[in-house]
């Protein structure tokens, strides 16, 4: 569940970091406002693999969670900067200590 914004600032962010690991979350108002600026509901903006604009949503829902009250196009000069999440500790590989017979199952 998102964390209620307990400050509203009117300008955006010079940047914002998004972790490989974030998932967005949104209001019913604010799927609304991304169709209104948009032409496209963000289930197929997020589906469209040809576009950038899923990053510029993406980033102007994380701003918005984060307190500022800004419109897409408020996001045009933020640098949207995509930083690695932490790893999947079930995807670190084969342990050291296993032997490649046993990874193997040979």
């Amino acid at each position: 569940m998102a964390e209620p914004v307990t400050q509203i600032l009117r300008r955006a962010p010079e940047r914002v970091v998004i972790s490989t690991d974030y998932t967005p979350a949104f209001t019913p108002r604010e799927l609304d406002m991304i169709k209104a600026a948009t032409g496209r509901a963000y289930s197929q903006i997020i589906a469209d693999d040809n576009s950038d604009e899923r990053m510029i949503v993406t980033a102007w829902l994380k701003t918005r969670r984060d307190g500022y009250d800004v419109t897409l196009d408020d996001m045009a000069d933020v640098v949207i900067e995509l930083a690695a999440g932490e790893p999947d500790p079930t995807n670190e590989g084969r342990s050291s200590s296993s032997s490649t017979s046993a990874a193997s199952g040979t």
